[in-house]
């Protein structure tokens, strides 16, 4: 697997014209991965095709699922349900009581938070219960509310991010191809927000990769619980 990751993009699957020219695209910035988000009742073969679409223009697939619980316990019902499925979690946390157990819960891979939502923001103390990973959504966001408001939002809530040390990823949220940004556009942007050079880049490379690895892992077969695998005794 290469080295940069979208991990948020967002395709329209019954539009096919569209997702060609994402993948494109996409194949063109350099990223080897990118994250699709689909939705829990897609059929299968509608995201067989989608994924192959992107996969020849070079471009490797996992799976994403975007959780938007309004409580705690649909939250719980939507990981016991569906975690399984797919490569990557992520929870776009609304509330307080949302965020608070998707911080805690192992089960998250993602959290990420809506920049017009003047109630909630990503905290200090969610940085401290955080377990997976903080996203943020720099094209979406700063191009649906491109206003002063929003940049210096994002900006108080990666320092958060930075004090804590939290594993954060950058994304870009394309919902189409002309919100497709490069990596290193997106790093950039983020630099401007207040990450360094080192960080940022971790950002769409190494930190999305070890998330989507230790998943992998997770969904072998042999895989029991963190530490816990089954062995498979080798034939003499």
């Amino acid at each position: 697997m290469g080295k940069y990751l979208d991990l948020h993009v967002i395709p329209r699957p019954e539009d096919t014209e569209s997702c060609e020219r994402m993948a494109d695209l996409l194949s063109t910035a350099r990223y080897a991965t990118v994250g699709l988000t689909v939705a829990t009742g897609l059929l299968n073969e509608r995201i067989r095709s989608m994924r192959r679409i992107f996969e020849e223009h070079d471009v490797n697939t996992v799976l994403r699922a975007d959780f938007k619980p309004g409580s705690r316990t649909e939250l719980l019902r939507l990981l016991r349900r569906f975690r399984n499925l797919y490569d990557v979690v992520a929870v776009r946390c609304l509330n307080q009581q949302v965020a608070t157990v998707s911080c805690r819960d192992r089960r998250v891979d993602v959290v990420f938070f809506d920049v017009g939502n003047r109630n909630l923001r990503f905290s200090h103390t969610f940085a401290r219960l955080l377990r997976g990973a903080v996203e943020f959504n720099l094209v979406s966001d700063l191009m649906n509310q491109g206003d002063g408001w929003v940049f210096s939002r994002t900006r108080k809530a990666i320092t958060v991010a930075r004090e804590h040390h939290v594993n954060v990823i950058l994304s870009s949220g394309a919902r189409n191809y002309e919100m497709v940004r490069s990596p290193f556009q997106i790093s950039a942007l983020a630099m401007t927000l207040g990450l360094t050079q080192e960080e940022s880049i971790r950002g769409v490379s190494s930190t999305p990769l070890s998330i989507v690895t230790e998943n992998r892992k997770k969904r072998a077969p042999e895989y029991v619980e963190e530490g816990v695998k089954i062995v498979v005794p080798s034939r003499r």
